[in-house]
């Protein structure tokens, strides 16, 4: 009789407590929800807005993943949207440069993937600093003043990608990023490939202090990776008249590579040093005779692709 007592009080009390348990595990999921949004959007308030839409969305369509092209109608109206939003745009720019993704993030991105409750479209740390750097493409020298607070974020070292697309930034902004070129010149031998090519490139961009910068870059056309002298013999074409020391080394450069059947960076390489020769001395023809038409593309593609 008492056994039969306690088994109904004891399944009384299951039942009863059942739809608490499920309230307790649906609130905890609510709360998962919201901590999920709140890590993975950090929106800042007051954020830039032309045409209805946020200065983030627009830059989307910069994403390196993205089918739209520079030149296809999508990209020029985001060029477009820059230009309108102006310098305002900087702050928020500077915070996408900066941006990281932890351990605990990318966890947090992959399970809210999972749910299907509230769609969630997670742009990765590494896809918005390239966003931010192609921005300053519409900015140029309008974001000159920004300068050292770029120095500042690049000395922060967040990450690998971040560096390099502050660089980008710096290479946008073109002469007047003269201030930067210490740090460029520092990282130019970091031990980072894609960190030292863009470094390189930014230096050719900004072409200031010539007679700093133009033995750093002759000696950068010895690198081991051929992005690296790709952007060295880039940069020292940037500098013309005043790389005539560069001659002699990007001539060496100049020999036709091995027929190959895939396309390498490595094959482009003698191609920019024919095309440096050019800029330095337009009455000089290379070794080899040859001759092609000049051409830029970025060191380190895929991730920041042909300009």
């Amino acid at each position: 009789m008492s056994g039969q007592t306690e088994s109904a009080r004891l399944g009384g009390s299951d039942q009863s407590s059942r739809p608490r348990s499920s309230r307790t595990l649906a609130a905890s999921a609510l709360l998962l929800l919201f901590g999920l949004l709140w890590l993975l959007t950090g929106q800042i308030s007051h954020e830039p807005v032309y045409g209805g839409k946020t200065l983030t969305l627009w830059l989307r369509t910069y994403d390196p993943s993205s089918p739209l092209g520079r030149g296809s109608r999508e990209w020029n109206e985001t060029d477009d949207a820059v230009r309108h939003i102006g310098t305002n745009a900087i702050p928020f720019l500077l915070r996408m440069l900066r941006e990281t993704d932890s351990s605990l993030k990318l966890a947090l991105a992959a399970l809210a993937q999972r749910q299907r409750f509230i769609k969630i479209h997670f742009v990765p740390a590494t896809t918005r600093n390239i966003e931010a750097s192609k921005a300053f493409i519409v900015l140029g020298d309008a974001a000159k003043d920004a300068v050292p607070d770029l120095m500042k974020a690049y000395d922060e070292n967040n990450s690998i990608e971040s560096r390099s697309a502050i660089e980008e930034a710096l290479s946008w902004i073109g002469p007047g990023a003269e201030s930067a070129v210490p740090l460029l010149l520092q990282a130019a031998t970091n031990a980072n490939n894609e960190v030292r090519a863009n470094a390189l490139w930014a230096l050719g961009d900004i072409h200031c202090d010539a007679q700093v910068c133009v033995p750093v870059l002759i000696r950068a056309l010895g690198d081991s990776d051929s992005g690296a002298r790709l952007s060295a013999a880039h940069a020292l074409g940037m500098f013309g008249t005043e790389a005539q020391s560069a001659i002699p080394a990007l001539s060496e450069m100049t020999k036709p590579p091995k027929a190959l059947a895939v396309f390498s960076i490595t094959d482009e390489v003698p191609l920019e040093a024919r095309n440096a020769l050019r800029k330095i001395n337009p009455d000089a023809h290379s070794p080899s005779g040859q001759s092609s038409s000049a051409f830029e593309i970025r060191p380190v593609p895929p991730t920041f692709p042909p300009r």
